[in-house]
């Protein structure tokens, strides 16, 4: 459960040609459409022929997922591989099999794209459908790229479902080594320009409501570990048990809890 957002959202197409495809997620999720020159509301889902945005007209800028270039080329290229704190964290170790992670808080897909650069196969989840459908989105142009392709076949795989849900509805069988939450929680201040990104995440998503309960879930189900993201400085969660470790980075904390 999230709070629910008071920015007014709706859906647009670039070109007549997106118009049926537009429409149909508008009418799925009861929401507005029209072709993007008419649009006025805050926030805008916009159909291009290249790829599927979110428009925010406050900050006057877009927003889309990128698995191939930008900040996540840059990334895996120099992003530390298996000695970076976040590998770490889910437990990654030299001459060890990489473990599966369930990335239930998935956003924008950063962290799990992380993972699977690390080599593992990763179920992203997320409940939002606004920001599913950018992941989908992402995930099926990155597909094109054959060095994507190697982490698809290893397993990278979406679902739009309740975080709770999902997790509690887990059998033996399905039971991911890792289970890994960042949930959502407001701002104490506002952030410099290089986390708009999150703005518009945190307009589309509010907050997270259930993260302990969520927490608790996990911990049932995971093989080995469950991690949290946490901000640097923050209490750790309350739940019926304490963090086994931890570990940081700049302004990044990760909540171990071993199974």
């Amino acid at each position: 459960m999230k709070t629910p957002t008071t920015h007014i959202l709706s859906v647009s197409y670039a070109h007549p040609a997106q118009k049926t495809v537009a429409e149909t997620f508008a009418n799925e999720n009861k929401l507005p459409c029209q072709p993007l020159h008419r649009a006025q509301s805050e926030l805008t889902l916009n159909f291009t022929e290249m790829q599927l945005e979110i428009i925010d007209r406050q900050q006057k800028m877009s927003l889309h997922v990128d698995f191939i270039g930008g900040s996540l080329r840059h990334r895996k290229k120099y992003g530390g591989g298996k000695g970076q704190t976040i590998a770490k964290a889910i437990g990654i170790k030299p001459g060890k099999p990489v473990p599966s992670v369930l990335d239930a808080t998935a956003g924008l897909g950063k962290d799990s794209y992380v993972f699977a650069c690390l080599g593992c196969p990763v179920t992203l989840i997320e409940r939002s459908p606004i920001v599913a459908a950018l992941l989908k989105d992402g995930i099926e142009r990155a597909s094109l790229n054959i060095e994507f392709s190697e982490i698809i076949k290893k397993g990278f795989v979406l679902h739009n479902i309740d975080a709770l849900e999902y997790i509690q509805a887990l059998d033996e069988t399905e039971k991911p080594e890792v289970i890994y939450l960042d949930p959502m929680y407001p701002e104490k201040k506002k952030s410099a320009s290089a986390k708009k990104n999150m703005q518009i995440l945190q307009k589309i998503l509010g907050h997270d409501l259930d993260t302990h309960e969520v927490l608790t879930a996990a911990l049932k189900k995971a093989k080995k570990r469950v991690v949290v993201k946490r901000p640097k400085g923050a209490p750790e969660l309350q739940t019926e048990r304490k963090a086994t470790l931890c570990y940081e980075s700049r302004g990044t904390r990760y909540d171990v809890y071993v199974i």
